[in-house]
């Protein structure tokens, strides 16, 4: 497929990462996550697989239950976003679109990482910036919201 050849040398890393960690193998999705993080500075690697790499080895935090990496982790990443869209994430985004599900695995993610940190400031922030950017809710946003507002724990 002509869309393969479109992405950089790290794109299979990335997939192979989220694959590994969709089916709870966290020291396979890591060790993939890590080898792109490790070529961060590599000139030919596109911005976006940066910042997924970034939301793939927080992500491995949270599921270690290191919230303290994973934010560190999300902030970089959110800082990379940032500069991927001049100051301003767009105000519409489609988890469909593979460029634009990198800035919405941010987002939820870092609202993931507040919410577990019990920071319902920051999570409500995040969690309204996706159903903002997704008004249909086809990421289950309001799931979250409406446990931060009758103070539940994390939904499953």
């Amino acid at each position: 497929m002509l869309i393969d050849y479109l992405h950089s040398k790290y794109h299979r890393e990335l997939e192979e990462g989220w694959g590994a960690l969709e089916i709870r193998n966290l020291a396979k999705a890591e060790q993939h996550f890590q080898h792109v993080l490790q070529s961060e500075d590599d000139p030919d690697m596109a911005l976006a697989d940066c910042i997924d790499a970034h939301n793939g080895a927080a992500a491995v935090a949270r599921a270690h239950n290191d919230f303290f990496d994973a934010s560190r982790l999300y902030r970089e990443a959110e800082y990379l976003l940032q500069k991927r869209y001049g100051g301003a994430v767009p105000l519409h985004l489609s988890w469909s679109d593979p460029e634009e599900r990198v800035a919405l695995r941010t987002l939820i993610g870092l609202a993931h990482t507040a919410f577990s940190g019990h920071n319902t400031t920051a999570a409500k922030k995040y969690y309204q910036m996706v159903l903002e950017r997704d008004p249909g809710d086809h990421l289950g946003m309001n799931r979250y919201l409406k446990a931060l507002e009758n103070d539940e724990t994390f939904p499953e």
